[in-house]
């Protein structure tokens, strides 16, 4: 009786485990899987052309360009100041007294000159230059050679330099008299200039003793009464 009771009770838990193990069907089904598509083989675009940026300039040193201010006449001449242009200088005439010898050659003569000059340095070789030339007076004379010139005349803290070229003394002719009367002439007509104590001869730039002899010009020769 007992091994009917175990007998039974065993095939009852077994039943009962093969039960647990059956789940009913449930009453929603399993969600299936969608379908994979397939992607459209749609033809590729091709893309738009791409522009090319344009070429940038080349750095340069080039300073940018600027609105040149008003013209300066100071500006000009790479920055130097204007010139000032002087006036021209006004000639002006002076009377002046010069000594020809008179006709005979004993004696000079004073008489009065115009000349015209731009500064006082001009005064003494114009004043000498009217002496190389012939007077229009018919009773006076010349005494100096025809082609005698003068270098020019300096004057320096009284004393004029007179300075000829070479021919006052190979062409002069004179003797004694004449001689005193050609260094007379000179020295009495610069004396008249008040600044003017004595005058010096010089040829070609040179001191001389004597022009033909007679007298001694070595040294600066004074106003004389002759």
């Amino acid at each position: 009786m007992i091994k009917k009771i175990l007998v039974l009770a065993t095939v009852t838990f077994s039943l009962l485990i093969c039960g647990c193990q059956q789940l009913p069907p449930s009453d929603n089904p399993p969600p299936e899987n969608p379908p994979v598509t397939q992607p459209e083989n749609k033809p590729v675009e091709n893309p738009p052309p791409v522009e090319n940026p344009p070429a940038e300039k080349p750095l340069t040193n080039t300073p940018p360009e600027t609105t040149p201010p008003p013209n300066n006449p100071a500006d000009n001449n790479n920055n130097e100041p204007p010139k000032v242009v002087s006036p021209a200088i006004q000639a002006q005439k002076i009377s002046v007294k010069v000594y020809y010898p008179d006709e005979a050659g004993i004696n000079l003569v004073a008489v009065n000159r115009t000349i015209e000059i731009k500064n006082d340095a001009e005064k003494y070789p114009a004043v000498v230059n009217l002496l190389l030339q012939h007077p229009a007076e018919k009773d006076l004379t010349v005494i100096f050679p025809k082609n005698a010139k003068i270098n020019g005349v300096k004057f320096e803290n009284g004393t004029a330099f007179v300075d000829f070229d070479k021919n006052i003394t190979k062409s002069f002719a004179g003797g004694s008299t004449g001689e005193e009367l050609l260094v007379n002439s000179v020295v009495k007509s610069l004396t008249e200039f008040k600044e003017v104590k004595q005058v010096r001869f010089l040829i070609d730039g040179k001191d001389i003793e004597t022009l033909s002899g007679h007298m001694d010009l070595s040294e600066p020769i004074k106003r004389s009464d002759l």
